[in-house]
């Protein structure tokens, strides 16, 4: 009866599902220009979103140029990332990790002339 059971202990084990680990996670936020990717994602934690230790935190800091430094820091994402979304989320498999940050620019129409 024990083999049996190890038995289908293991193929319950094998079937269900890995935990999510390294995930993208993308955040909006109006902070002051230069903050910390670090001090941003740890005030993100501490506001209940589901940030774990080796996700990929892409954070576009939308109010940066209006920011006068002195107001707090405010998360502008729609809703709490919870474990169910983090789970749902993409693998983390780009070059971009934790404290890195990287700077693009969007095309903009007006500026076309």
């Amino acid at each position: 009866m024990i083999p049996r059971l190890v038995d289908r202990l293991t193929r319950l084990e094998t079937a269900k599902a890995p935990p999510s680990q390294g995930k993208h996670l993308a955040f909006r936020v109006a902070a002051p220009r230069g903050m910390s990717v670090g001090e941003i994602v740890t005030f993100l934690r501490e506001r209940g979103h589901a940030i774990h230790e080796d996700d990929s935190v892409l954070v576009m800091n939308l109010a940066a140029n209006e920011h006068d430094g002195c107001a707090l820091l405010r998360d502008l994402s729609p809703a709490l990332v919870t474990e169910d979304d983090r789970a749902r989320a993409g693998k983390a498999d780009w070059p971009v990790g934790a404290g890195s940050s990287f700077t693009f620019k969007l095309d903009s129409p007006g500026g076309a002339r």
